[in-house]
């Protein structure tokens, strides 16, 4: 007779799980012995928010539930800004965390927590089991859930007293997921007549449907429509850099239709003076996603089951836009000013111009761009094929994380990975754990001794007298730690040649850091273009 633990496990196994992140804990040790049996890959983390971040990663990746698995309280308190940040970015992913025994509730147990309470708000579907018969149903219905409707986390408590519990119970074969629905024939039909008569359409996506993600169902029905899609998948909305002076083009649109996305204001889209009140507002949304929050602009919503078939179903019907137009959308995405380096160290956007040129040389490159100022500019000078950002929750520090699970979901890919020294900071531990597992990673701190977002918001709100509480000691040297960890580092000062550097970090085996000092500039602000 087989344990719980081994039952969990197995149909995880069953349901083609190959890898678990995790941090160990003494109520989980079970659940780690089984997956020696069932051949699931442990990626052993430094911390439980991280494998919370490098599951989102692998799962962005592969198109895969990521799985992650933490210890109870403290452990799973570790985790809940990572599961945060999975909720905003709209992807799969199952947390499975150890808890008290039962027969222990209410006693003080060890590392006993409400669990449940914590995670509800920001997940799909949290569940602690009452009896073992009710853990494969948990399971099934989680996992048909975090992959259901509008991707997210699902959370699943397992207390100890379970884990070594024998079980007659036969492990999942199959999950229950639900077929994914798109458009209906009269929702085709209107969106068919309001595309035919609009003359200046824009497409917006979510974060679920982004170009790394969904890159069939992005490329076909851009292609189709003959114009670029946008995808508002960064915390800074509208202000995100990799799309330059798309805002200024909003205004001119004849009709938006908003794929998946809400359109709340942290995108700043329904703002007033975005969008004009006559402007037709189409809203593609799955059932589960909550309204637009609006004020004065009409939104017509269309309910589907799946954004990503939705877009496949408008592809076969959408007519193409006036090629005019889809080159003013074109020219504002991608217009950029020159900028010129004028500070002590190196600008931002040389980083940029080097990177963009070493990416060109990858046989398969992916950009990872943690938060900040330095990332903003690393967006706005860089082009990748895939990329993984810090996404809509605006957490910042994941970057290394993510680096590490991209490079699990792709271990032929070379990661590129971007932070600011502030951010380097969170997790910098994780170099290790890319060290042990041989990840191809090239990451660029960006050095400039502060917190340069928030320098910047001081300066903006209070003048340049009144920085404080945000500088950063130009003494750490990230490259120095990143060594002790196991990686290959350089510090670049301002004189080296950060493209000869760049070529020799690619030819490492296993993750470089290079710590690049840097002048501190404000997020780059493109000049308005005329249409």
């Amino acid at each position: 007779m087989t344990s719980s633990s081994s039952t969990l496990i197995q149909s995880l196994a069953n349901q083609g799980v190959e890898v678990i992140f995790s941090l160990s804990g003494n109520q989980i040790m079970p659940l780690y012995d089984a997956c020696i049996d069932a051949k699931i890959r442990i990626i052993h983390t430094r911390h439980e928010g991280a494998a919370v971040y490098m599951a989102e990663a692998y799962a962005q990746m592969t198109g895969k539930i990521g799985v992650a698995l933490v210890t109870a309280g403290p452990g799973l308190l570790n985790a809940v800004s990572a599961l945060y940040s999975a909720a905003c970015s709209e992807t799969p992913l199952l947390l499975i965390s150890g808890d008290a025994a039962t027969n222990l509730d209410g006693r003080g147990a060890f590392q006993e927590l409400d669990q449940i309470s914590v995670t509800s708000p920001i997940t799909k579907f949290s569940v602690r089991p009452t009896h073992c018969d009710d853990i494969l149903p948990a399971l099934d219905t989680a996992m048909s859930t975090a992959i259901g409707g509008t991707p997210g986390p699902v959370h699943l408590a397992m207390p100890f007293d379970f884990l070594s519990t024998p079980n007659v119970a036969t492990p999942l074969s199959t999950i229950s997921y639900a077929k994914p629905i798109g458009l209906s024939k009269p929702q085709l039909d209107k969106l068919l007549k309001v595309l035919s008569a609009a003359r200046q359409p824009i497409v917006i996506t979510g974060p679920q449907s982004n170009h790394s993600r969904q890159p069939v169902a992005c490329e076909t029905l851009s292609k189709q429509l003959g114009m670029p899609l946008i995808c508002l998948e960064s915390a800074r909305g509208l202000a995100d850099t990799f799309y330059g002076n798309f805002p200024d083009i909003l205004s001119a649109s004849d009709l938006i239709i908003l794929m998946g996305k809400r359109g709340d204001y942290a995108t700043g889209l329904l703002a007033p003076g975005f969008i004009a009140s006559t402007t037709p507002v189409i809203a593609i949304l799955t059932d589960d996603q909550p309204a637009p929050i609006h004020d004065s602009i009409s939104i017509n919503i269309m309910r589907v089951g799946a954004i990503s078939v939705a877009m496949h179903d408008l592809a076969g019907v959408a007519p193409s836009v006036d090629p005019m137009w889809a080159a003013q959308i074109q020219k504002m995405i991608t217009s950029r000013k020159p900028w010129v380096a004028s500070g002590r160290r190196r600008h931002p956007a040389a980083v940029a111009n080097s990177l963009q040129a070493a990416m060109r040389t990858a046989s398969r490159p992916i950009l990872i761009a943690d938060g900040g100022e330095f990332c903003q500019w690393i967006q706005a000078g860089c082009t990748p094929k895939t990329r993984i950002i810090n996404g809509p929750s605006g957490a910042i520090g994941g970057g290394i994380c993510y680096a590490i699970g991209a490079s699990i979901a792709c271990p032929d890919a070379t990661i590129f990975l971007t932070m600011g020294d502030g951010t380097a900071g969170f997790y910098l531990a994780e170099f290790n754990t890319a060290v042990r597992n041989g990840c191809s990673i090239v990451a660029l701190i960006g050095n400039d001794y502060c917190w340069n977002a928030e320098v910047q918001i001081q300066i903006d709100t209070y003048g340049a007298d009144r920085v404080y509480g945000c500088d950063l000691d130009s003494t750490a040297n990230y490259a120095d730690a990143a060594a002790g960890l196991g990686a290959h580092v350089a510090t670049v000062e301002p004189g080296d040649d950060l493209d000869l550097v760049l070529k020799t970090a690619m030819a490492q085996d296993g993750p470089a850091c290079l710590n690049i000092l840097i002048d501190s500039y404000a997020a780059p602000k493109f000049v308005p273009l005329k249409l």
